[in-house]
């Protein structure tokens, strides 16, 4: 029985991460699309790039939990062993981009800091950062999370048919942890308490146009948070999981199926808070859609005209 529903939590987990895949891909084109094709203010830009990297972290990474699911699939039904060195290195890499992924919630949250706290400062606020702190930030995952791939705690794992770091395995599952949500919820939280300690404290010789625009960003960081902390939430089970592991030192059968099916909702609930978060990124998606919806009114138009004629 224990099987059979993990083999549908496998197969559910694939049909929503290939569906989330194709829906970061086709947004992720669209914003790089718009970014070439487009005038943009600086502001619109950096935010831009920032939905360009939410967006490709979130497609590499949920097309590898896709992977991971659907070898679970296959090696239930036919036996399939998918032991290899690429194995080991999707394991490896898939903590990695879930970091990165929280690092893009990070950036976004540091320019609303730098434009409310340190206005003055021109290059905290240029487009060149934000394209090149995304890199930095996976060479720092990559250098933390080794760790684990040079004390081979990633293994293959022959009831799941993938590789990655057991449950059992407590002490390394929560360095993964600490080092893919921990750090980058402890800069959150300090760039929060940083704009509100200053918004505060500051003077009321402000003018009412920087006002409101701190407002606004203050709103931004306060949506990150939300979403952040929702996304965290959905991390509950694997944290009972790894509880129930350290306590018994055994795995229970669901571990991995319940785990990936609260990712691949996470995910999910990423790109759509994205969009609905993001006025500029919003604006596009519907520009596109009311685009898509008028060239079929007009074609029909056209076509009764000429019937007419």
């Amino acid at each position: 029985m224990i099987n059979q529903i993990a083999f549908v939590l496998c197969l559910i987990t694939f049909i929503i991460c290939s569906f989330t895949c194709l829906f970061s891909c086709a947004i992720l084109l669209c914003v790089i699309h718009h970014l070439y094709h487009h005038r943009l203010q600086q502001k619109e830009r950096i935010i831009i790039i920032h939905c360009i990297n939410i967006y490709s972290l979130v497609s590499a990474y949920i097309a590898i939990v896709a992977l991971f699911n659907i070898q679970t699939v296959l090696g239930t039904l036919y036996g399939y062993n998918f032991n290899s060195s690429w194995c080991t290195s999707l394991g490896y890499l898939a903590p990695i981009l879930i970091g990165g992924i929280y690092w893009a919630f990070v950036n976004q949250a540091f320019f609303r800091l730098c434009r409310v706290v340190y206005p003055s400062i021109r290059w905290l606020q240029s487009y060149q950062l934000y394209i090149i702190l995304p890199f930095i930030e996976l060479m720092l995952n990559c250098i933390l999370m080794s760790l684990v791939l040079f004390v081979h705690e990633v293994v293959y794992l022959p009831k799941d048919y993938y590789c990655f770091v057991p449950f059992t395995n407590v002490y390394s599952m929560l360095w993964l942890v600490f080092n893919g949500y921990g750090n980058q919820i402890g800069v959150l939280s300090f760039i929060y308490i940083r704009i509100t300690s200053f918004l505060r404290h500051q003077t009321n010789i402000q003018t009412r146009i920087v006002k409101q625009r701190q407002e606004r960003d203050f709103l931004i960081i306060r949506r990150i948070l939300l979403v952040v902390g929702v996304l965290i939430s959905l991390g509950i089970p694997a944290m009972g999981f790894l509880m129930m592991a350290f306590i018994t030192h055994e795995e229970h059968p669901l571990t991995f199926p319940i785990f990936w099916f609260f990712i691949s909702i996470s995910m999910i609930s990423i790109c759509l808070s994205t969009i609905i978060f993001t006025p500029q990124l919003k604006k596009i998606v519907v520009k596109i859609i009311q685009h898509n919806r008028v060239i079929p009114a007009n074609g029909s138009l056209i076509a009764s005209i000429q019937t007419r004629k």
